[in-house]
């Protein structure tokens, strides 16, 4: 969703001069262990759209603080909505989103040759509770690191609602001192489609570097679903990433080359969607090479409005993207109901990350063991 939101390194040997790992001999995971947070119950009283249901924050602790920060490798992310007092599973339908995040600028003093990141690391919803990434890959964190757990619900269907509901999320991961091998990392690259606000057409883009015939034709003009819910990129240009669809079908077509914002030729090893109801696919193009990255089909919820499943794509060998291309992402909706429904089309991109450098954890523990300075 789009929101204005240890010990050793002794399981993985790295040289300054490595080449990368090589993803067809991937590392031995023996134990994967999870971190289960259950969210403060929500009372659903009512139909909630999209992004306007009840929703909270929690703290996500994978190891406990009092011993030496480790290297941690997130492998997974898991999420299911529950009754919110016997704890017994409900229905997906009642899920907007799950989110983990830490903060960008935290993540960067801990590995500082990160590529550029959003902070975010999972985003789950209607269509797919579960993100398992290949054996031997995973996202690198440290175990002092702060993350966020972020989570919403919503109700398109059921009329007089009195339901109190939980989410439950569990975080997999790996300790480094346990894995058998070398981890591949990756970190996450989201592209989103966007519907233009004004005269401009391409996110991130200004007017000299606008060419139709390498950048495609750019995203049509739209409504945001919520009154000044508005992305503006460097240019001063104004975009949404939640927009309406009115009834009948809808094709958005946006350049995403920017915020994709690749600095090296790179694969995906994952990739996971994020769509609303009433959508039916979204699809990465290379336009370079006018070729199809990835599409991703949707099966609706049979007798109601929402989402039954998502593709997804998990691969150890992966899916090629190189710096210098242009890329674009194409939603596709059909809106078979009689009224206007909000939208939102985001693929996340694990990708691999080849000039990943290992943390410092001497320097991170001695400053953790460091006594606080004196007070002024």
């Amino acid at each position: 969703m789009h929101i204005p939101m240890i010990l050793s390194l002794l399981g993985c040997v790295w040289f300054s001069d490595r080449a990368a790992p090589d993803p067809a001999v991937p590392a031995k995971t023996p134990k994967i262990h999870s971190r289960t947070v259950v969210s403060a119950p929500y009372r659903i009283d009512k139909k909630y759209p999209s992004m306007r249901g009840p929703y909270g924050f929690d703290d996500v602790e994978l190891l406990p603080t009092d011993g030496p920060v480790e290297l941690l490798w997130i492998v997974g992310y898991t999420t299911e909505v529950i009754d919110g007092t016997t704890t017994e599973p409900r229905s997906q339908e009642f899920m907007c989103h799950a989110n983990l995040d830490f903060e960008a600028s935290d993540y960067y003093e801990r590995f500082p040759q990160a590529p550029p990141l959003s902070g975010r690391v999972f985003t789950l919803s209607q269509g797919q509770q579960d993100i398992r990434f290949p054996e031997g890959f995973g996202i690198p964190v440290t175990s002092d690191l702060e993350i966020s757990l972020a989570t919403q619900v919503l109700n398109l269907t059921v009329e007089d609602a009195d339901l109190l509901v939980r989410h439950q999320v569990d975080v997999h991961f790996v300790r480094d001192s346990e894995v058998q091998g070398q981890m591949i990392p990756l970190y996450q690259g989201a592209v989103e489609g966007f519907k233009a606000l004004g005269d401009a057409r391409f996110y991130g883009f200004s007017e000299d570097e606008v060419d139709p015939d390498e950048l495609g034709p750019g995203c049509s003009l739209g409504q945001a679903a919520i009154a000044g819910d508005n992305d503006e990129d460097g240019h001063g240009q104004q975009f949404t990433a939640h927009w309406v669809v009115p009834p009948g079908r809808e094709v958005n077509r946006t350049n995403v080359t920017k915020f994709l914002n690749l600095q090296a030729d790179t694969r995906a090893h994952y990739i996971a969607v994020h769509l609303h109801p009433f959508a039916e696919t979204l699809t990465l193009t290379d336009l370079t090479t006018k070729s199809t990255v990835y599409e991703a089909h949707v099966t609706p919820s049979k007798g109601r409005v929402g989402i039954d499943r998502v593709d997804f794509y998990s691969s150890a060998e992966g899916l090629p993207l190189y710096k210098d291309h242009q890329y674009e992402l194409t939603s596709t909706y059909n809106n078979t109901s009689d009224q206007d429904v909000d939208s939102m089309a985001v693929m996340y991109l694990y990708l691999a990350d080849p000039a990943w450098e290992p943390p410092d954890l001497a320097k991170i523990n001695a400053a953790a063991a460091a006594p606080p300075p004196p007070a002024m």
